[in-house]
């Protein structure tokens, strides 16, 4: 309870030291081997072991949500505990012989690398953590911390109900399960973590690739690259995606340098690939690379015996933890959804495609067209420069030639080559890839990233329907070839001009050059007092050309954006609103930051307008008309951030008494994050373990029961509004979308003084998709006649198919109680009364 009871950001700092930095340690000294390690080797080492961290965070976690029950504090506390104890045994009892042999980077390295090691972490910090709590959770953030909390609440299927993998749920719940308390800051700081250690790691592999300054710049590119800043700032997969990928091709490497294969390098190369997995089936990827760099080892060294042992230990590691998670994926009902999701709505099956547009214009809002230029021209002279080595003169010239026609073709018309009616663009793609990987005099290692790059980047924009921002799988294989190329180019420069004036003329255009790109990231990502994407058309960097008159607003995370939520939170909290509303923005974000209020647009008395909603909304759906008095609308405040009115609250019926207030989000942030930001509330829908004012049992048809219900209030005027929540419990599959009745009623004189009607969940939630075991949380709101009697009125509810038979009711004894179930006796008083 230590935790729980300190300030939000101790409790975060002291969780993640436990769970990550604590035992990174443990595992670097135990990677360090028997003899001593220079300072390259232990940053590598760290690297690993932060990598490895986050892994078997992963795996803890995993093992923790098959608990049955809710997810307690001192669970996750011990459990890391033990974790500890374990790798002090570990680090005790097993030997350091496995890992001496990797050649060490200490001799190559000289004290400009560690400027510029420096200088990107820097960059990249700043780019990702600069006021990384500034903007809301966005929806599909929304979504990861609703199933974290689901965990820690005891839902025991919330990571099957996610279309994702798991990790970025479980590395949510991680800290948030012991602080009891959550922040934008604090849920998306493991992440950006992630995504900096990742650019380290990126570093050493390209300087172990290619060399120091190879290394230096595909990291630079990296970290000024929009994709990564913009995954860096959001409680999502895709940095966790890019460490494991990293770490996995890294520690593979560091073998066939070694020369022979490390049994415990290949178990954590094996450990950090199935986290990658878990976190998105995209970190395959990562098995082309992988595979290519074995072949090598086995090239150069042949296979021994000897190490079918430790590649079979491997690959059970490996598959044994993505089996934790998927076989009983694979038995829940819902992954034939996610599948379907994935096959038909994501990759799609009228491949090829040709995604090339959508590609460019995503990703020159990103990051600057400058910038992609620079990739786009840096990997094609690498390129050029593999098929320059064909003896043949026909294939080298044929080689550049396609090349150069398929990217002058592309740029004027990206779908020249159709055919029939399905383009084939990928096909000088391919051609060009697969003659680069097969260019004579390449070394090993260029040549397996010209497969990686070749096979990430042809399948994610011609093989997938819609990989939108998931393209920036390709970008780390196409970092290190830039790097790769601008390297040799500078070396090239070097031998002509001399090497003085080549570093002096080198450092002044890269410094020129971070400043041109930092600069495009700083104004779009970290500079948060003005959005620039909300206000993109006045205050867009100027300098910078684009090739659209206004930036897409489709599938578009990271950026900074608030309408200022928490302050409709509070006010729910502190009870000056106290109905169900309706919105025009996000339904995730409304739920999350009213904590589960009641948002219904069927009996709504509030209605919360942005006159901006999410970046991922414009454009796809025809925006709201902010509400009128000529409606019933009554405005009751608006929400300031940095001065500027963000959103409006709305009331419907009689004008307020007093006039607008005006409340400023700044006002309200600490309130709703020490208060209100715990994992234990209530939405509609599914839920764990709700707390049930009345409970009960009864049973509706063959599959539904009545778990219990909670009341706003017993006593009552002409004229209130009554709240109630019910509590439904799937037994079985129903067999139809009953609606559900609700009735305020004098049985003597069957007069109503009120009735609701609908599906559950204020019409999101039809029974016939209810899972067995799933319980319901299901509103009404129940408006009291004006002209109601006095008296005593039974409440009624009950269930009724589509030709609106009425299903009827049992007892926990199996009795017949007839078609309807009196919940409660509620007095109907008038106001003089």
């Amino acid at each position: 309870m230590l935790l729980v009871s300190v300030p939000l950001p101790l409790g975060f700092a002291a969780a993640y030291t436990l769970t990550i930095l604590l035992p990174a340690w443990l595992l670097a000294d135990g990677l360090k081997g028997r003899a001593a390690a220079g300072p390259v080797a232990r940053l590598e080492q760290w690297v690993l072991g932060l990598g490895v961290a986050y892994a078997l965070a992963t795996l803890t976690m995993l093992l923790l949500g098959y608990l049955p029950g809710g997810l307690q504090p001192w669970q996750v506390l011990l459990a890391f505990d033990l974790l500890l104890v374990l790798l002090l045994l570990a680090k005790w009892r097993l030997p350091h012989r496995d890992l001496d042999a990797t050649p060490t980077l200490d001799g190559q390295v000289t004290w400009r690398w560690w400027l510029g090691l420096g200088l990107v972490v820097a960059v990249a910090a700043f780019l990702r953590m600069a006021d990384v709590g500034y903007a809301e959770f966005q929806d599909d953030e929304v979504t990861v911390v609703t199933h974290a909390a689901e965990m820690i609440q005891g839902r025991e299927d919330a990571l099957f109900v996610h279309d994702k993998g798991p990790a970025e749920i479980l590395l949510t719940a991680l800290h948030y399960a012991p602080v009891q308390r959550i922040n934008e800051a604090t849920a998306r700081l493991p992440f950006g973590v992630a995504g900096v250690v990742g650019l380290v790691g990126l570093m050493l592999l390209g300087t172990r690739l290619f060399g120091p300054l190879a290394g230096w710049l595909a990291a630079m590119l990296l970290a000024l690259d929009g994709y990564f800043i913009g995954f860096g700032r959001i409680v999502q997969y895709q940095s966790v995606v890019f460490l494991m990928v990293v770490l996995t091709v890294l520690l593979l490497y560091r073998m066939v340098q070694a020369g022979r294969l490390q049994g415990r390098g290949l178990v954590l190369a094996a450990l950090c690939l199935a986290t990658g997995i878990l976190a998105h089936f995209e970190a395959l990827f990562a098995v082309v690379p992988g595979i290519y760099l074995l072949s090598v080892l086995w090239r150069r060294e042949g296979f021994r015996p000897r190490e079918a042992r430790p590649l079979l230990l491997a690959l059970g590691v490996g598959l044994g933890l993505l089996a934790l998670f998927f076989v009983p994926f694979a038995l829940h009902p819902r992954f034939q959804r996610t599948y379907q999701e994935i096959l038909f709505n994501r990759v799609g099956t009228g491949f090829p495609y040709n995604n090339l547009y959508d590609f460019f214009f995503r990703t020159t809002i990103y990051s600057s067209t400058y910038y992609l230029a620079l990739l786009m021209a840096a990997a094609a002279g690498s390129l050029l420069a593999a098929l320059w080595r064909y003896r043949q003169s026909w294939i080298r010239w044929a080689g550049i030639g396609l090349v150069l026609l398929g990217l002058g073709l592309t740029l004027w018309s990206s779908t020249w080559l159709t055919v029939a009616g399905r383009d084939h663009t990928w096909l000088p793609f391919a051609v060009a890839f697969f003659l680069a990987w097969l260019a004579p005099g390449l070394k090993d290692e260029e040549r397996m990233l010209w497969l990686w790059l070749g096979v990430t980047l042809v399948v994610s924009l011609f093989f997938v329907q819609k990989p939108r921002t998931h393209v920036y799988n390709f970008f780390i294989p196409w970092a290190l070839v830039a790097g790769m190329g601008l390297a040799r180019f500078w070396h090239w420069s070097a031998r002509r001009l001399g090497e003085p004036t080549a570093q002096m003329v080198g450092a002044g255009l890269a410094g020129a050059i971070i400043l041109l790109f930092g600069n495009y990231e700083y104004w779009y990502f970290a500079h948060t007092r003005v959005e620039v994407l909300r206000t993109w058309a006045e205050n867009r960097p100027r300098g910078y050309w684009v090739s659209y008159d206004e930036p897409s607003q489709n599938a578009i995370f990271g950026f900074p954006f608030k309408n200022g939520w928490k302050v409709v939170g509070a006010l729910y909290a502190q009870g000056v609103l106290d109905g169900p509303f309706a919105r025009n923005g996000k339904r995730g974000v409304a739920g999350w930051y009213t904590r589960g209020g009641n948002d219904c647009e069927r009996d709504h008395v509030y209605y919360i307008y942005t006159p901006e909603n999410e970046p991922t909304n414009r454009g796809l759906v025809e925006p709201k008309p902010r509400p009128s008095a000529g409606e019933g609308y009554h405005l009751l405040g608006t929400v300031t951030v940095n001065g500027e009115p963000r959103l409006e609250i709305y009331r419907r019926g009689q004008p307020p008494a007093s006039p607008p207030q005006t409340y400023d989000v700044a006002d309200f942030e600490a309130y709703f994050d020490q208060n209100l930001s715990g994992p234990l509330f209530e939405q509609s829908g599914p839920v764990a373990n709700p707390a049930i004012q009345h409970p009960l049992a009864l049973r509706l048809g063959d599959a539904i029961l009545l778990r219990g219900y909670s009341l706003s209030q017993e006593r009552l005027a002409p004229g209130d509004r009554l709240d109630l929540t019910l509590y439904w419990q799937a037994t079985g599959p129903a067999q139809q979308p009953y609606k559900v009745f609700t009735q305020l009623i004098d049985l003597e004189t069957l007069h109503k003084a009120g009735q609701r009607d609908g599906v559950p969940g204020c019409e999101r939630f039809p029974t016939d998709r209810w899972q067995p075991g799933d319980i319901m949380v299901d509103r009404y709101a129940i408006a009291v006649a004006a002209d109601a009697p006095p008296g005593t009125y039974s409440l009624l509810v009950g269930m009724y198919d589509q030709n609106e038979e009425r299903l009827p009711v049992f007892d926990e004894a199996g009795a017949h109680l007839g078609d309807a179930i009196v919940l409660a006796q509620l007095s109907v008083q008038s106001a003089a009364d």
